[in-house]
């Protein structure tokens, strides 16, 4: 990954949007996302309008790499190696041990003072800090409030901007996803989806990514049929695509390396197809089992006792990709979930 130098004192926003999107192509994300939210910023200034149509693209790109700046940190953050439990208690113990001595160390040293107003004006501002850290929006919440904005701007378009709401509906619903709100995101992806479908040809491989997105989004709401089905289309799409790319008379070298590259893709699709075939199997086998033994419970007149032993089949039946909670879909931003 290649880093990207942004021009931080820059005023102009297309030389920052061109930095913004060079630096998303490159995976540099820090800098995409502080070229682009200069650069919208500006826009908005300029225009005095924040829905104007010159802040779509980027809006778009600003929203489409703060969900990969998400994920990046999400990732870093679960490759964190966690400590054995043993040594966590012995550096727990030797801490508190040092500390224990310390603290008799200064005790016979110094006096107890009171806490001034000027300590306890730190300790305010402290907490006030703390406070503010707290409130402040997560990157995944900044990208589903752009993307919105970006979506209005498009919507206003009509024809001219369907390509680019198609677009900005599937990482709405990307952004769902990762905040696990699994309906919000199936809803999202199906209508980027639909709108793909009647702008390419069945042969493409936009469209066979985004079935792939659907797929994943239906088997994490526990929509297993619907899942498989996503799969199997987004594979035909694909094949089209070979078939197409191997018929064709202006044959190059670019051509060979994309029907490679789509061939290696195959085997992922079929392996996930396979995994929700076997889980549906499973599912069902499991169910089928438990009422058995319940039916065999009633009989021995132990009918309490087996109802409650189903329990723990119904949570692993729900359970997909993660163990996913659903949350019900409201007109709040999805990323930020109801308070208790």
């Amino acid at each position: 990954m290649a880093d990207v130098t942004v021009n931080s004192t820059s005023h102009n926003p297309k030389e920052l949007l061109s930095q913004g999107i060079k630096a998303y192509v490159l995976q540099d994300y820090d800098a995409a996302v502080q070229a682009l939210s200069q650069a919208s910023q500006l826009l908005a200034e300029e225009h005095g309008d924040d829905l104007h149509e010159s802040l779509g693209e980027v809006y778009l790109y600003y929203g489409k790499a703060l969900l990969a700046l998400s994920r990046d940190e999400s990732d870093a953050l679960g490759d964190a190696v966690p400590k054995n439990d043993d040594d966590e208690e012995e550096e727990e113990e030797v801490e508190e041990g040092d500390e224990e001595d310390n603290q008799e160390k200064k005790d016979e040293e110094q006096p107890e003072v009171a806490a001034g107003p000027s300590e306890e004006k730190a300790s305010e501002e402290n907490n006030e800090t703390t406070e503010e850290k707290d409130d402040e929006p997560t990157d995944l919440q900044v990208a589903w409030e752009v993307l919105e904005l970006a979506k209005k701007i498009f919507e206003a378009k009509g024809d001219d901007g369907k390509k680019s709401l198609a677009e900005t509906f599937i990482i709405l619903g990307e952004i769902s996803l990762e905040s696990e709100n699994f309906e919000s995101a199936v809803s999202d992806i199906k209508q980027g989806l639909d709108m793909q479908k009647s702008l390419y040809g069945s042969d493409s491989r936009t469209v066979a990514e985004t079935l792939y997105k659907l797929g994943i989004a239906y088997s994490t709401n526990t929509q297993i049929e619907e899942a498989v089905d996503c799969f199997n289309d987004s594979l035909s799409y694909l094949k089209n695509r070979i078939n197409v790319l191997e018929k064709s008379e202006d044959k190059k070298d670019s051509t060979d390396d994309e029907v490679k590259e789509i061939k290696d893709l195959i085997p992922e699709i079929l392996e996930k197809i396979a995994d929700m075939k076997n889980y549906k199997e499973e599912a069902i086998k499991n169910l089928a089992s438990a009422l058995c033994e319940n039916k065999t419970g009633e009989s021995s007149g132990g009918s309490s006792k087996q109802a409650s032993d189903i329990s723990h089949l119904v949570k692993r039946k729900r359970k997909v990709e993660d163990s996913p909670n659903k949350s019900t879909e409201t007109g709040d931003c999805p990323v930020k979930k109801p308070s208790p």
